[in-house]
């Protein structure tokens, strides 16, 4: 092997300097099976992210969530894709239902149940990653028919929580007990389907459910309209994690060079720097979830982009592209 060669080979093994865009088809990732009847799939963990974020889907089932916890380091993202879902969290209780997101700040103690007998199915993010850990250390290889509900005391709960920065407790009358100075000032946001601020271009409706201001600058969370035809032209970002999950409908996505159909249900990784394209070649629109780590991207879209403030809007398409690559120069989004 020549000097080259071998400093190449060496490059591609360290994954933290040289890493790779990664496709998640729809039903693979990582799965366990959580107190038993619980599958959580883990679609990106923190070798994916360089520690970025963790995103999975949780299935649980009727009348199951977790108890009281906070967490000290991550900020939590909770999008419902089926099913009504309690949250408690702070002074807010809210049911959600499909297609509702909520932020979770750090420091603030939560709670969550699937609210019907049936199973539900929730997408939750944290920013930055690590957390991921506590549920694979404890949590069973996710194949095969769930087995029996399986509980665990607080205490020895805890006991196993310390690295990860999460506490567990009992409920009280007050929701605030167990807060943390760190979440002082804060408190969840809930975003309904219809909510959040939006803009278009390319054939392409942006929805920001969670901006870097709101998230302490942890993430940005853009809901993202794609009609048939459209577009979001290749670009790379010099600063952002991103991790796209689809919806609904169909996506052609070219991540450097590799194009991949990706249907509802996929997950793309896309380190900062990699060159990735979106397009929608169906006669049907897609919906996409973009996760956007750290906060801020959405100045961005703000600013290359027409706001949408009455849900009608036309694009010109050859117009829209070149002000959103030459708008992207002054945010670090570039070909």
């Amino acid at each position: 092997m020549t000097k080259t060669a071998e400093i190449n080979q060496r490059l591609l093994e360290d994954l933290p300097v040289v890493r790779l865009p990664k496709f998640i088809p729809p039903g693979s990732g990582l799965s366990i099976w959580w107190m038993g009847d619980d599958r959580i799939t883990f679609q990106a963990i923190s070798n994916d992210t360089a520690g970025a974020y963790a995103f999975w889907v949780d299935e649980p089932p009727g009348h199951v969530g977790p108890p009281k916890h906070v967490h000290s380091r991550e900020e939590e993202g909770f999008y419902v894709i089926e099913g009504e879902v309690e949250f408690r969290a702070g002074h807010i209780a809210s049911v959600l239902t499909k297609d509702t997101f909520i932020a979770l700040p750090k420091g603030i103690p939560h709670s969550w149940i699937n609210t019907t007998t049936g199973e539900a199915r929730l997408i939750t993010f944290t920013a930055g990653a690590g957390n991921e850990g506590f549920f694979l250390m404890l949590g069973a290889p996710g194949v095969g028919p769930a087995g029996p509900r399986a509980t665990l005391p607080l205490e020895e709960i805890n006991a196993r929580t310390r690295r990860y920065g999460v506490t567990y407790m009992e409920t009280t009358d007050d929701p605030l007990d167990g807060a943390l100075q760190i979440g002082a000032g804060r408190s969840p946001m809930v975003v309904r389907p219809a909510e959040g601020e939006r803009h278009h271009a390319g054939g392409v409706v942006y929805s920001v459910k969670a901006c870097g201001s709101v998230t302490a600058h942890a993430y940005t969370l853009i809901e993202v309209h794609i009609e048939p035809g459209g577009i979001m032209p290749s670009h790379r970002h010099a600063a952002f994690e991103e991790g796209i999950y689809v919806l609904d409908g169909s996506i052609r996505a070219t991540l450097d060079g590799e194009t991949y159909e990706a249907t509802a249900g996929s997950f793309l990784i896309i380190p900062w720097g990699l060159p990735h394209e979106i397009r929608n070649t169906q006669g049907s629109a897609a919906r996409l979830l973009l996760l956007s780590v750290p906060g801020g991207v959405e100045d961005y879209y703000r600013a290359a982009c027409k706001p949408l403030p009455d849900g009608r809007w036309q694009d010109d398409l050859e117009t829209d592209l070149a002000r959103l690559r030459t708008v992207g120069l002054g945010f670090g989004v570039f070909e």
